[in-house]
């Protein structure tokens, strides 16, 4: 197998490394999927910034790395199960959800149902469920083949953005009279500024954004204010606030405190 490795240290650098696994030669339990397409965006950047302190490079070790210097950013998208080892999952059956930038991938399925299973290999065990969750496309109702790359792309973003939102909720937006939102025009902004707008007890919205995206925020429709960075005077302070950074702007957040 032949995986896309990037230099933890130096996200700039990479290379092209052979795993001695051989996909085609399973234990009993084990399926082996070539992966057909994943996106690459700058959410899958995060993983490598963030690879240590939350993780990400534990999914995925990297061969061939004796000194630990190597790693394998995860990616979202599809893979046909090309061997399988398992019961009830047969070759051509097709999934969505993590991978390294691979051709191929082994995985030993476990809490396996018709519409999904998981990753039951040691390493990943105290991970994240939502990463080691695999979709079986088979058992998705209403699957649209046409939408896997717009899929591959938005679903992980949105996934955080319905998880903030869900936890806002259960916490009853902590008191507040407004969710304070900054940078209103990345996508995990929309998606939990959509989550929020159809939630009925949601307190008002607002969106922070630059002038040049202020009218295509406007025209979400999902925020009940848009107001730029340079009218952040606009925002009235004196309301119990709870504020999503989406940003990391020390001079926006210093001016809003």
């Amino acid at each position: 197998m032949i995986e896309l490795q990037t230099f933890k240290s130096d996200l700039t650098k990479t290379r092209f490394a052979k795993n001695d696994k051989d996909p085609f030669n399973l234990n009993d339990g084990e399926i082996s999927v070539k992966i057909e397409r994943f996106a690459f965006t700058a959410n899958n950047v995060t993983y490598g910034v963030a690879g240590e302190t939350i993780g990400y490079w534990q999914f995925f070790p990297a061969s061939e790395d004796p000194n630990n210097k190597w790693g394998c950013i995860p990616m979202w998208g599809f893979a046909e199960i090309s061997h399988s080892r398992v019961e009830g999952l047969e070759v051509g059956e097709r999934i969505f959800g993590y991978f390294p930038a691979a051709n191929y991938l082994i995985l030993n399925p476990a809490k396996i149902i018709d519409r999904s299973f998981s990753d039951g290999k040691d390493h990943r065990k105290e991970l994240p469920p939502v990463y080691n969750n695999y979709v079986r496309l088979s058992g998705e109702e209403n699957y649209d083949s046409s939408m896997d790359n717009i899929r591959a792309l938005l679903f992980p973003l949105h996934v955080t953005a319905f998880c903030l939102c869900d936890a806002l909720q259960d916490e009853s937006y902590l008191g507040a009279s407004q969710i304070i939102i900054i940078s209103a025009s990345s996508k995990t902004a929309i998606g939990l500024a959509q989550g929020l707008a159809d939630k009925n007890d949601a307190p008002k919205i607002i969106g922070l954004t630059s002038a040049s995206n202020s009218d295509f925020v406007t025209s979400l429709g999902c925020y009940d204010e848009v107001i730029t960075y340079d009218e952040l005077d606009q925002v009235d302070c004196s309301q119990g606030s709870v504020m999503v950074d989406m940003a990391g702007n020390r001079d926006i957040l210093g001016t809003l405190h």
